[in-house]
């Protein structure tokens, strides 16, 4: 789990624009063998009916023979063509577009096995808060029987398991998806699996206002239910929409805790729908809220909380790489139809700082909106001669952001367990720049919150 591999794009299949993710299974690679000997046992079978009746053949007919021969050697090759497919391991054609399921069948293993066939299913690293913590003995030893599950419901049953749980650094302003040892609260609070969010209630709010009135009084309580979504660490993600559409609210006494009916944002029709907050670099984690009603005589409860997230996903990349870049100087490459400016990257103390600068001239809104998002939330990543990872990813750092025109300043570091440690100095920028993506919502449901 030491070795950390150029990240791909994802394996993420995306549902039509503002459609609900569905779930694909993968070729599962266990038939794969099977496959291939089938192939293989089919095309010496058509060989053996093809030279006997062609050495008859020749005997009295060699046009007949020749007829015969390109009939079966077609027949070979379509074999040889099917059976190639079929004993393949399943690729993407680019970024994947739904998310796969993984199927684990694990008993009496280590946190650290466990985590090696999960980043195997996934194809993707899982970092760890401290990187050494599974070579501390304590942690117990786990079975897992798992099939067709989400990577969050994965994650949870190890966490459960172990006391593994999503970890963020105090000190950290840009988090990113790691696993740490925690108190045991993460995984009993409210939450839902949603596509590729892990929805969680965090706290709830109740206020209440009073409107004096010389012979009546109007009283007022309203509740905020306020959500962290966790994005599944190999998906694209471009945007989040910080507004929630609210389907359905209701208290275990049966009353409804909606808000009236021009109070709610849609993140579909908002303008600024799939657009996450002011903060570049911060996708692996949104906070999200909901605003609800709360009646005089209100339950104990938020028996069924259920509401639409909405995000945007990167679904097609074009890669772009700068060499050298230490030493080089505003050199141009082409990502999609925009000429990118690799202006410099200096070296600042244990930090690496980005300068690059790229204009929208004419090209489309949607072009334009994606490459934003992807520079803004600094989705590029800096390696070393040898190909291993310097720092995964950037954080913002300042710049000017505007309609028509991008000087970004973008901070790179490197951090333990994303970054290959025996990684040199930085001689290569890469960056997967989005070429499409899609605008997805996806449904949870929290239930029994707590109401103050």
């Amino acid at each position: 789990m030491n070795h950390r591999p150029v990240p791909h794009s994802g394996h993420f299949n995306l549902s039509p624009t503002h459609s609900l993710i569905r779930v694909q299974l993968r070729f599962p690679s266990l038939f794969q063998p099977l496959c291939l000997r089938v192939s293989v046992a089919l095309f010496f079978h058509t060989f053996r009916r093809t030279f006997f009746p062609l050495a008859d053949t020749l005997s009295y007919d060699p046009q007949a023979a020749r007829a015969t021969m390109l009939k079966y050697l077609i027949h070979l090759w379509v074999l040889a063509i099917a059976g190639a497919i079929i004993a393949s391991p399943a690729r993407a054609a680019g970024p994947a577009t739904q998310p796969a399921l993984i199927s684990l069948k694990l008993k009496n293993v280590t946190a650290k096995q466990a985590l090696a066939a999960l980043e195997k299913a996934v194809a993707i690293p899982i970092p760890l808060s401290p990187p050494d913590l599974l070579n501390k003995e304590g942690l117990p030893l786990l079975t897992l029987d798992l099939k067709g599950a989400s990577f969050w419901s994965v994650v949870r049953e190890i966490g459960l398991q172990t006391g593994l749980e999503p970890h963020m650094g105090a000190d950290d302003p840009y988090p990113r998806f790691q696993l740490g040892l925690g108190n045991g609260r993460f995984w009993k609070s409210p939450q839902a699996v949603a596509g590729p969010l892990l929805v969680t209630a965090t706290d709830i709010s109740l206020s209440s206002v009073v409107e004096l009135g010389r012979t009546k009084h109007e009283f007022q309580r309203d509740l905020t239910v306020n959500l962290i979504a966790y994005a599944e660490p190999s998906i694209r993600l471009l945007a989040v929409s910080p507004e929630v559409k609210l389907l359905l609210a209701q208290d275990d006494q049966g009353h409804s805790l909606m808000p009236p009916a021009e109070t709610p944002v849609t993140p579909d029709d908002s303008e600024d729908s799939g657009r996450n907050s002011e903060n570049g670099g911060v996708l692996y984690i949104s906070t999200m809220s909901i605003a609800l009603t709360c009646p005089e005589n209100r339950g104990k409860l938020i028996a069924r909380l259920k509401g639409k997230a909405s995000m945007r996903i990167q679904t097609a990349s074009q890669r772009v790489e700068w060499e050298d870049v230490l030493k080089a100087r505003n050199v141009t490459k082409t990502a999609g139809a925009f000429p990118v400016i690799m202006k410099s990257l200096k070296k600042a103390d244990i930090e690496y700082v980005l300068s690059v600068s790229l204009r929208r001239d004419k090209r489309s809104p949607d072009d334009w909106k994606n490459l934003h998002q992807s520079i803004f939330n600094g989705q590029m990543m800096l390696v070393d001669a040898k190909g291993r990872i310097v720092a995964a990813r950037a954080t913002e750092n300042g710049g000017e952001y505007t309609p028509n025109k991008i000087e970004a300043n973008l901070r790179f570091v490197r951090e333990p367990g994303a970054s290959d440690a025996d990684a040199g100095e930085p001689y290569k920028l890469i960056w997967d720049a989005p070429t499409a993506a899609k605008e997805v919502s996806v449904e949870f449901e929290l239930k029994d919150i707590p109401i103050p």
